[in-house]
């Protein structure tokens, strides 16, 4: 782990002590002190660039340089403490922690034997700091262990996010592809319903038509006889394409094909006026009728454009609530609003639709508080006509 701030510190910590040995009061340096403090600084540069990896040598490298503080601190003095402290360093960070643990007990008892000439307050001290500094070591070495491992994590978190999302765009062309394919076989299946039916239907009357127009020429009463078959046939073609409209229509879009309109009548106001409309309406639905259909479609139509005229509103709410019993559709603005309202001819017509369907209406304005339009309606089978 060369860290830049490690290196720093060991190279601080070596100062010290060769600092400490060449700043005793009776130093005696000689050429094979010189060579001994010089084996002892490329022992610990050796160890930490060439055989971090190497746990033999690494281990080899930890001995000798016991060895070699031992002789230098016997022979030469300086500060017991800072022999060991690169050692501990090192044992903690470079071995595992059951080895780490054990390594710098045995580094501390070897402090201790060498320490023997010193005074017990010295050496608890020595061993207190160096305790410490392991300590720290080992919590320094298992925060570090845990960046690596969240590092890790997210590296591999983020290629999983890339392929998440590369499988999602797969699956998103493969879709729309799908969907496209879909598309082609619906207009493929109506253009032959609409080629069996419609067609089949238009070839005959153009026929009869024909026809007619020679034979109306010579004799009238056939020419008729044949215009009033013709008129039966289309008759029957008529309700043909309609049997074959109604199976292209889905069941389900019946229910919802008055939402629809609603919400396309809502965007083409917001877009052409800049008013916003919230439209909203209940997952509970069921099916109207045309006359229904119609009347909701134009409450809605009217409401909006009095809105806009009269209320200079800025937003307006829709809100369809569909229940077993009724349908409730509330309209509410945020326009100026009026204290006296006089029902003019949208109001008076909206008035006339919904008690043509046996429905209820209310409303209510104040100034400065908007309008307010209730609306209720029945089920198709619970309406008495």
């Amino acid at each position: 782990m060369k860290n830049k701030k490690l290196l720093l510190l060991r190279y601080f910590i070596l100062i010290i002590l060769i600092f400490s040995i060449i700043s005793q009061e009776n130093a005696n340096i000689n050429a094979f002190g010189i060579i001994l403090i010089l084996l002892l600084i490329i022992n610990n540069q050796m160890r930490i660039f060439t055989l971090e990896n190497r746990k033999r040598l690494f281990c080899l490298s930890i001995i000798l340089e016991w060895v070699l503080s031992f002789i230098i601190y016997k022979n030469y003095g300086g500060f017991l403490i800072f022999y060991f402290i690169i050692s501990i360093i090192d044992g903690t960070i470079l071995l595992e922690n059951k080895f780490s643990i054990l390594f710098n007990i045995f580094t501390i008892f070897i402090m201790i034997f060498m320490s023997k000439s010193l005074d017990t307050d010295i050496l608890i001290y020595n061993i207190s700091i160096l305790g410490i500094i392991s300590i720290l070591s080992l919590y320094i070495k298992d925060e570090y262990l845990r960046i690596i491992k969240a590092e890790d994590l997210y590296y591999r978190l983020k290629i999983s996010e890339e392929n998440l999302i590369k499988a999602n765009k797969d699956l998103e062309i493969y879709a729309d592809s799908i969907k496209e394919l879909s598309i082609l076989r619906e207009r493929n299946r109506i253009s032959r319903e609409i080629h069996d039916s419609v067609g089949h239907s238009l070839s005959t009357i153009i026929i009869q038509l024909g026809a007619i127009e020679k034979i109306a020429e010579e004799n009238g009463e056939l020419a008729s006889q044949m215009a009033r078959n013709l008129n039966e046939f289309s008759k029957k073609s008529l309700e043909e394409i309609r049997i074959v409209l109604r199976q292209l229509k889905p069941p389900s879009f019946q229910k919802y094909e008055n939402i629809q309109i609603i919400e396309e009548l809502t965007k083409e106001f917001t877009k052409f006026t800049g008013i916003e409309v919230d439209f909203r309406f209940t997952e509970e639905k069921w099916q109207l009728n045309e006359k229904q259909s119609l009347t909701i479609y134009r409450i809605v139509q009217e409401f909006l454009s009095n809105s806009l005229r009269h209320g200079k509103a800025t937003k307006v709410n829709i809100y369809l609530n569909y229940n077993e019993d009724e349908l409730i559709l509330t309209l509410k603005d945020n326009g100026q609003g009026i204290d006296k309202l006089e029902k003019g001819l949208g109001l008076t017509n909206i008035w006339e639709r919904v008690e043509e369907l046996g429905g209820q209406i209310e409303y209510n304005s104040k100034v400065r508080k908007g309008f307010l339009l209730r609306v209720v309606l029945r089920p198709v089978e619970n309406l008495e006509f």
